[in-house]
C-alpha cells in the first residue's frame, strides 16, 4: 500500500503547489490559532492556485461543525483536520480526519471502526495544537494499525526519520510541518522531496503483507 504524504502547516501558493509537485498527496492549511494560521481569504487565494482536484485539508482544533462545515463548504476541501467529533455520523461533504492527542490516548480497539474513520495522531504538547516538532507515540500507532483502523501520524516527521516509521507501523499516512520548513510557515522545496523521496523508498522496501 501506498503511504499518503500531507505537508501541513502551508500558507502560500508557491508552498502549496512545490508540495504538490513534489508528490504530497495533501496540503494543509491552517485555520485555527497558529504560528502557521491563514485566514480564510488566503485559505481561499491558496485553494484557487490550485487544480481542483488537489488534496486540500483544513486543519481545526475543537471548533464546532457549525464553524467548521460552512468554510469547509467555502474553500472546496476535500477533508477536515479536527478534535470531539468521534461520535458524530452524520454524512458531510468532505472527510473527516479526527485528532488524537493528549498525554494518554484511548485503546484503539475502542476506537469505533464503521463508517471507516480516518484517525490523526499528533505529539501532545499542553500549550501547542501542533507544529511542536515532537514525535507522536509511534507505539500506539503501530497498535491502532494492527487492529485495522486507518491512522495518519504526525508530530516532528522529517525526512531523516519518517522512513522507520513507514516500516515498522506501516500508517495509513504521514504528515510533517515543521520538519520541511527553512523559516516558520514558509517551505523548503528541498526538504519537501526528500521528505517524500524517503517514504516512497520505504515503501518499495518493506515487505508485502500475505
Amino acid at each position: 500500500m501506498r503511504t499518503r504524504i500531507k505537508v501541513c502547516g502551508i500558507t502560500n501558493a508557491d508552498d502549496a503547489r512545490a508540495a504538490l509537485d513534489a508528490g504530497a498527496d495533501f496540503i494543509g492549511l491552517i485555520l485555527t490559532e497558529s504560528p502557521r494560521r491563514v485566514t480564510s481569504e488566503q485559505a481561499r487565494a491558496i485553494r484557487e492556485s490550485l487544480p481542483a482536484q488537489a488534496g486540500v485539508v483544513g486543519v481545526f482544533a475543537s471548533e464546532p461543525v457549525e464553524e467548521v462545515v460552512p468554510l469547509a463548504r467555502s474553500l472546496s476541501l476535500g477533508a477536515v483536520q479536527v478534535a470531539g467529533w468521534l461520535e458524530r455520523e452524520e454524512l458531510f461533504p468532505f472527510d473527516v480526519w479526527h485528532v488524537l492527542r493528549g498525554d494518554t490516548l484511548p485503546d484503539p480497539t475502542a476506537l469505533p471502526m464503521v463508517p471507516l474513520r480516518t484517525y490523526h495522531l499528533d505529539a501532545f504538547d499542553p500549550v501547542l495544537a501542533g507544529g511542536t516538532g515532537r514525535l507522536a507515540d509511534w507505539g500506539w500507532a503501530r497498535t491502532a494499525v494492527q487492529v485495522g483502523r486507518r491512522v495518519i501520524v504526525a508530530g516532528g516527521l522529517t525526512a531523516e526519520n519518517v522512513e522507520p516509521l513507514v516500516l515498522d507501523v506501516r500508517p495509513f499516512g504521514v504528515d510533517a510541518s515543521s520538519g520541511l520548513e527553512s523559516s516558520v510557515g514558509k517551505k523548503s522545496p528541498s526538504k519537501m522531496r526528500a521528505f517524500v523521496e524517503r517514504v516512497r523508498a520505504a515503501d518499495l522496501a518493506r515487505p508485502k503483507r500475505s
